[in-house]
């Protein structure tokens, strides 16, 4: 690529390439949700090579970090920084390392055009995506307060493996889903399964759960709205001949808007307690909020179509349908317009494994679209 619609094109390719050789080496260093102690001392370093003021945000990891170009206005830039946990230990399985080197790219050049910015910048390296907490965790320590000056606006990316490098996801409205998760406790009465009328047998109650589950979807919920109810684990018993005292499930509702997420908790609320109580159980239920659904900013689509039309060709950003996969990048949507795009980390002619997968892999050319979109959702 050429960048030719950037005004230092040297430099941004000097950008493109910096961002390759941090990701070789924060994908060196996977790390744990809010153990990420390796990569943010990494990403400090970096920082303190450039004209930042980095931001005491009184966290272990995560860093926050502020380019002052004497402006009025002050936008944030977001990148995730944990890895994935696995059997194996933690692995970089979602490109949180190609966010963060990404960012620290998109740093350079900026640093670099100071002088003719619109607006000052924060970047924002969040910890622990996975499981959606570190955003949520940033605000509750504070860090709003703690800016020099609160940004108006925010823009994040995410690799998406289905569209291939060179294009740009940029999609209006709803993106990535709200989420919660259940837990379910139902206890009975141990008994030997020889004697099943004097026993209370929890796994029977499950199962029924399980079942009654599978409907919440389909005759609650308004077909033309994406959504999912669904029992991800369960646990009981120990033995073969045996009725077990308790049987325990999880699970997760997630969906696009509140008014059908509302509806799934309550089906799934009385399903599960008016289950356990007509099959003698006693229920221990709670649905635990974790995050709320990416939303892209109406008002900010046309200038992040902008964005990107500095990084790629026209035909090259294209639309897609939402994921309901989630991302905590929602929770700055929360108090102030977001928009997060999807970038094109799949190569041409392969079929990319998808997040999470021990097969998933970044596209070579990735940062040549990442770097220019990120750097220019700054500049517009």
């Amino acid at each position: 690529m050429t960048y030719e619609k950037f005004e230092s094109r040297g430099l941004m390719k000097e950008a493109v390439e910096l961002a390759e050789n941090h990701f070789k080496k924060l994908h060196s260093m996977p790390e744990m949700a809010f153990k990420e102690f390796k990569t943010t001392a990494y990403i400090k370093d970096v920082c303190r090579n450039h004209p930042l003021r980095i931001v005491d945000i009184e966290m272990e990891t995560g860093l926050v970090a502020y380019l002052d170009a004497g402006c009025k206005d002050c936008i944030a830039l977001r990148a995730d920084i944990d890895a994935v946990p696995t059997e194996h230990g933690p692995e970089h399985l979602c490109g949180h390392d190609a966010h963060a080197a990404t960012m620290l790219g998109a740093i350079h050049y900026l640093c670099g055009i100071k002088e003719k910015l619109k607006h000052n910048i924060l970047f924002i390296f969040q910890p622990a995506e996975e499981g959606t907490r570190g955003a949520k965790a940033m605000l509750e320590q504070g860090l709003m307060e703690k800016l020099p000056k609160r940004p108006s606006c925010i823009y994040g990316i995410h690799n998406r493996p289905e569209a291939d490098c060179g294009y740009v996801i940029a999609h209006k409205g709803p993106l990535m889903s709200r989420k919660s998760i259940f837990r379910i406790k139902l206890t009975g009465r141990v008994g030997h399964g020889a004697m099943p009328h004097k026993c209370v047998d929890p796994i029977v109650a499950a199962a029924e759960i399980i079942t009654g589950v599978q409907t919440i979807v389909s005759r609650n919920v308004d077909p033309f709205k994406p959504a999912i109810c669904t029992v991800s684990s369960i646990n009981a018993g120990t033995t073969e001949s045996s009725a077990p005292e308790t049987a325990a499930l999880t699970g997760y509702i997630r969906s696009l808007d509140d008014e059908t997420h509302k509806r799934m908790e309550e089906r799934l609320s009385l399903l599960v307690k008016d289950t356990a109580e007509a099959f003698e159980c006693r229920c221990d239920f709670e649905i635990i909020p974790m995050v709320p659904a990416v939303d892209n900013s109406p008002e900010m689509y046309e200038k992040a179509y902008e964005a990107a039309k500095m990084a790629v060709a026209e035909d090259c950003i294209i639309d897609s349908n939402p994921s309901l996969a989630s991302e905590d990048f929602a929770v700055f949507g929360e108090i102030m317009p977001a928009f997060l795009y999807w970038v094109g980390s799949g190569t041409e002619g392969k079929e990319n494994a998808m997040w999470h997968s021990a097969e998933f892999r970044i596209g070579e050319e990735y940062f040549k679209t990442a770097v220019p979109v990120l750097a220019a959702s700054a500049m517009v």
